[in-house]
């Protein structure tokens, strides 16, 4: 998943986002692993803390990704 990568883009730890997030670090690892969807809540909390849309934290690959979307990888 990209939301790995904005992650380490932001220097953070999954640790330190799981914080962030008010969840536990093992429910982080799930959602970013792509083995568990995040609630509505935390989809948003993830929004406001990379500044980046779910559907592309949440994409598999960039290929998932639209293309007005696309903007927000660089």
């Amino acid at each position: 998943m990209l939301l790995k990568l904005f992650r380490k883009k932001k220097q953070l730890t999954q640790t330190e986002v799981a914080k962030k997030l008010r969840i536990s670090v093992r429910q982080y690892q799930r959602i970013e692993s792509g083995d568990s969807f995040p609630r509505e809540k935390t989809l948003e909390l993830l929004e406001d803390l990379f500044q980046v849309p779910h559907r592309v934290l949440l994409a598999k690959s960039i290929d998932e990704i639209p293309d007005f979307l696309k903007c927000f990888l660089l």
